[in-house]
């Protein structure tokens, strides 16, 4: 098992519910001209805007000179916007789980997807291990997962699969090819959510989770979060009711700390399962993994360059036998290695691994001085990405 995981959100928050419907309306002060004030009183311009269309040259003149006017005096006006919910459109549908098929969801993004999201020889007694229960239950809900194509798996053996995450793909995809991002789990945190009893519990606590990392993601760090009951009750169940919250958050865990009030609730995630230091820690382990690979792979090419024996996993990097008279060696300065870091945070290890064969076979073969190479991947990966979704 890998000790991070990237797990979409657009497929998470199918599996736990989408919220229904509503509209949002947002209140803002912005700051206008006055022109009740006894300065524009007599002014011609303050005529032309009451007499003139808002779109003719005549208003739009005189909004600019009134705007460069020394005497203006400005007043605060209140602004009403409408905002518009449906999750149905943003993120697509498929139908809610209950609490081992979401568990198992979340675990199987543990067992090294490729970049394609393909996980081979998974052992279903390890799965049923993990999530405390039998082997018949993961059947049970490995067919669940498939029926409402979460996942498409194939059984290889008695015990053991070979699985592939159906959206995994658009996990990486930008917002306007259909990308919803990702939520990053350390196995520390996914262990927490494994010991969750309650369904509902389950689904108001991966909710805060990811309403917690897209507030950071929009400028943070953010540590907590206020619902409204209102607020939870849109993406649960009809019977659950503000009781049946209380109860189901009040029970004991690890994640949160919790406080109730009158209107809802407040979560604060704990220190160690903070968001930015959940993307601090994988990206030292993504940097411990790349400085893995460099050593992996040069004693792969000293034995290649010997025998011409190419192990599966590099064979991206060894498909150009006649075109070269040896393989070289691949060394990275630091601040490579910490871009290359980034990128896996962003895209994935095995996507950023599998493009760097693309410059490897285009550059360093060739012996082409490298510039930025975290720009090179990243182009490469983007070509990756735009082929997916063209084939999409």
């Amino acid at each position: 098992m890998d000790n991070f995981a990237n797990i979409g959100k657009a497929v998470l928050i199918q599996s736990i519910g989408l919220q229904k419907n509503y509209i949002e309306v947002k209140e803002s002060e912005t700051s206008v001209i006055d022109y009740n004030n006894a300065a524009c009183t007599d002014c011609k311009y303050k005529a032309f805007i009451q007499a003139f269309a808002p779109d003719s040259e005549a208003y739009l003149s005189a909004c600019e000179t009134c705007r460069n006017c020394p005497h203006k005096i400005f007043t605060q006006k209140t602004e009403y916007k409408k905002i518009y919910h449906n999750e149905t459109n943003r993120f697509g549908y498929k139908p809610r789980l209950k609490t081992n098929a979401i568990k198992l969801l979340l675990l199987l993004h543990f067992y090294h997807p490729d970049r394609f999201g393909i996980i081979k020889n998974i052992d279903i007694r390890e799965l049923a291990e993990h999530l405390h229960c039998d082997i018949k239950t993961v059947k049970n809900n490995l067919e669940i997962l498939n029926r409402y194509a979460y996942v498409t798996y194939a059984r290889t053996d008695s015990y053991i699969i070979t699985l592939c995450l159906n959206d995994y793909t658009s996990y990486y995809l930008p917002a306007r090819q259909g990308g919803r991002g990702f939520i990053v789990l350390s196995k520390k945190l996914l262990s927490q959510i494994l010991e969750i009893d309650t369904l509902v519990t389950l689904r108001i606590y991966l909710r805060q989770l990811i309403s917690i990392d897209n507030l950071n993601a929009k400028g943070g760090p953010f540590t907590a979060i206020s619902n409204t009951y209102k607020d939870l009750k849109r993406f649960l169940p009809e019977y659950c009711k503000p009781n049946i919250i209380r109860k189901a958050v009040q029970t004991s865990n690890d994640i949160f700390t919790i406080t109730l009030n009158t209107n809802g609730i407040r979560f604060e995630i704990k220190d160690e399962y903070n968001a930015k230091k959940q993307k601090e820690s994988c990206y030292q382990y993504y940097i411990h993994q790349l400085h893995q690979f460099v050593m992996d792979f040069n004693k792969t090419v000293t034995s290649v360059n010997v025998n011409n024996s190419i192990p599966a996993r590099y064979a991206e990097y060894f498909n150009d036998r006649q075109t070269v008279d040896y393989y070289r060696l691949i060394h990275f300065k630091d601040y490579e290695v910490e871009d290359l870091a980034m990128l896996s945070l962003q895209y994935s290890f095995d996507t950023v691994i599998y493009a760097l064969s693309s410059i490897y076979k285009t550059y360093i073969l060739k012996d082409h001085e490298i510039k930025n190479l975290g720009g090179l991947v990243r182009t490469a990966i983007m070509a990756q990405l735009k082929t997916s979704y063209q084939a999409a």
